[in-house]
């Protein structure tokens, strides 16, 4: 059930500032506070009337309607805007929980961009293209995933979805250095609860580049990373699936028993993960104990 808030009071009072005008950064709170309640309580004509002209114009009205009807939004709080450039806001949003069906997912704290257009200021929101991009990429169409992940960019810049989605299209390409230069983005934009996400990106990269020492050493930082946000924000699949980023690591570098000991760590974790079967069949058969 979705959390309906019930801010027409407290809106009323921040515009009225006592008789006063508000600041620019007031202003952008409350159009961050607005549009944050209309997720919430999945109305959609308040969420489209926040959004920038840019965000409607990339992301389509459908795009926005089928996201509210399959995702269910609460927050706890949005704290106070930040300028980062003239006409540019980031304004925190804490206890983001996002439901859609099978995962549920919690960040202690997440960050929305605002644009001022005219009078006011409007939110660069492209969360409804994240899993379009993510499904190309599984599905292996890598110039779509491209084009999605450059919408992504193009209506926000500083979140870093967009630019980790531009990386993996790029690896897909063959477009390495591309890929690696996304990679850096991405991780300059990641907050501390994002960063492990970029991290497994970058472990994923080092691999497949054939740099299994530097591939071990970020899924490391990655585990260690997103322990404080497990497994409310990344979930026992993710971090299986990093536990066998370690192991391929490990077996690259010649170390077939340590592989292993991140195998049975992985299946802990999510004992029917599918990269952990692919991964055990790439085990070699350790010697039997002998009586």
């Amino acid at each position: 059930m979705r959390r309906v808030l019930v801010l027409l009071v407290a809106l009323l009072a921040l515009t009225a500032g006592c008789g006063g005008e508000l600041t620019t950064a007031e202003a952008a709170a409350a159009s961050a506070q607005r549009f944050m309640a209309s997720l919430s309580a999945g109305d959609f004509a308040g969420v489209w009337g926040a959004l920038t002209s840019e965000a409607r114009e990339r992301m389509g009205s459908s795009a926005v309607a089928a996201y509210l009807r399959e995702t269910e939004v609460e927050y706890d709080r949005v704290g106070d805007a930040v300028e980062v450039e003239p006409g540019l806001m980031r304004v925190p949003v804490a206890g983001l929980t996002v439901t859609d069906p099978g995962r549920t997912v919690k960040w202690p704290e997440a960050w929305l961009t605002l644009r001022q257009e005219g009078d006011g200021w409007l939110v660069a929101w492209a969360e409804p293209l994240f899993d379009a991009a993510l499904s190309a990429y599984h599905n292996t169409e890598y110039l779509e995933q491209l084009d999605l992940a450059r919408a992504i960019v193009a209506i926000d810049p500083y979140h870093y979805r967009g630019h980790l989605e531009m990386h993996y299209a790029f690896r897909g390409l063959g477009r390495l250095r591309q890929a690696e230069h996304a990679l850096q983005l991405a991780q300059e934009r990641a907050t501390a609860a994002q960063k492990p996400d970029v991290l497994a990106a970058w472990a994923r990269f080092k691999l497949a580049i054939g740099a299994p020492a530097d591939a071990l050493g970020y899924a490391q930082q990655a585990l260690d990373l997103a322990k404080p946000y497990y497994p409310g924000t990344y979930s026992p699949a993710w971090w299986a699936e990093t536990l066998v980023l370690s192991g391929q690591a490990a077996l690259a570098l010649g170390d077939g028993e340590t592989a292993a000991l991140y195998a049975e760590a992985a299946a802990a974790a999510d004992p029917k993960n599918a990269a952990l079967a692919l991964f055990r069949q790439q085990l070699p058969a350790l010697p039997a104990n002998e009586p």
